[in-house]
């Protein structure tokens, strides 16, 4: 796709998104073939069709996070006022809702504590994830930078 394209794409996810609502790997399997029909065909041939997928599935979350017209989203203050302090704070626009398998707009978050729970709760798992991953490379990078020859070698075999 051209650059130029980039724009009619993401409008074109948004148009699928409203019919299949915001779960991207969905959005992605809807519209690959129609919007790359020649990297499709090439992909197949090579056996490269799942990578192009994962890569389209990543672009098509980066447009539902970001998407800058969500409806209601311009002013949370009519919503409460009490709430746009801690609105302001978030990074992100919309947040995955697991239970929904969907990007949800914060409006809808707060409209709906239950949707709201779940976010945070995803957010939580993923954030304790990584925390984990990087308690694991910080014991990977003290053994590696040991000063234990042995054990540097038992991790360089």
């Amino acid at each position: 796709m051209l650059d130029s394209q980039s724009a009619g794409f993401a409008e074109r996810v948004w148009e699928v998104a409203s019919q299949l609502g915001n779960n991207a790997p969905k959005i992605a399997d809807d519209m690959m073939e129609a919007a790359f029909p020649l990297t499709c065909t090439q992909a197949r041939q090579e056996g490269a069709m799942r990578m192009l997928r994962t890569g389209i599935i990543t672009e098509v979350k980066r447009i539902l996070r970001n998407r800058s017209d969500i409806l209601s989203q311009s002013d949370f203050s009519e919503i409460c006022e009490i709430f746009t302090p801690f609105v302001q704070e978030l990074r992100s626009k919309s947040y995955f809702v697991e239970s929904a398998e969907e990007y949800v707009a914060i409006p809808a978050l707060i409209a709906e504590p239950e949707l709201l729970d779940d976010a945070r709760r995803f957010m939580r798992r993923k954030g304790k994830e990584c925390l984990d991953e990087a308690d694991r490379l910080d014991a990977l990078y003290v053994a590696v930078t040991a000063d234990d020859p042995d054990a540097r070698q038992e991790v360089s075999a």
